[in-house]
């Protein structure tokens, strides 16, 4: 009996092994399974990731370049627009301004006019108090 159950623990043991061997191995196996599944995962990521990133830089050149079309255009019907208003003003302005100047020369003319008809207006009756400061003295 003592060989059998020498022999039984051998076996035993040979058995605890192999067993031990096959769970190390299978770990090995789904170590490498998950490892290739994390691969896969991160090529997936890094394919969506390039695909995104791809797709904002398209729609921002877009975006971009209609902003400056938009620009400009709004520049140029603001310059053009401008330039309308300029030549309206003028238009109305002018016209008013050169009858401001005739205005203005006319009143400076009659300005000019003041002293001297004032001078006129003084004789007569500088005359008659001089006739009455001769006639009182």
């Amino acid at each position: 009996m003592a060989t059998n159950i020498r022999k039984t623990l051998t076996d035993a043991g040979y058995i605890a092994v192999g067993l031990t061997v096959m769970g190390v191995q299978q770990a090995q196996v789904r170590g490498r399974e998950l490892r290739e599944r994390a691969n896969q995962a991160g090529s997936c990521m890094s394919q969506r990731t390039h695909d995104l990133r791809t797709k904002v830089e398209s729609r921002t050149k877009t975006a971009r370049e209609q902003a400056e079309v938009q620009v400009r255009s709004t520049v140029t019907r603001t310059t053009d627009r401008t330039k309308e208003l300029r030549g309206e003003l003028t238009k109305r302005v002018e016209p008013v301004v050169g009858q401001a100047k005739s205005q203005l020369g006319q009143v400076q003319s009659q300005f000019g006019e003041i002293p001297e008809r004032v001078v006129q207006a003084m004789e007569p009756v500088t005359a008659r108090f001089r006739q009455l400061a001769g006639n009182a003295a």
